[in-house]
């Protein structure tokens, strides 16, 4: 399986799933929405810092209080 399908597919199910708009999600996220439909559609790859601020909005790669607990330990370990 190809992932960057898989990516696609998973982050647009999440938002379809919430009946959220690509607006509403980029407003949660802190970006535009244009910038968030090309990381939808897979015109564009984010950094691994929008990655989490996505996650946090549609927990699609890890459980939110798995993020939580990995930044709290990156912190804990600088």
């Amino acid at each position: 399986m190809d992932m960057k399908v898989d990516y696609r597919m998973i982050l647009k199910a999440g938002r379809i799933n919430k009946k959220w708009t690509q607006q509403e999600v980029a407003d949660r996220v802190g970006i535009s929405r244009s910038y968030y439909s090309d990381i939808e559609n897979g015109r564009i790859i984010p950094s691994g810092k929008i990655l989490f601020a996505i996650n946090e909005v549609i927990p699609i790669f890890l459980p939110f209080n798995d993020v939580n607990t990995i930044r709290k330990e990156v912190r804990e370990n600088a």
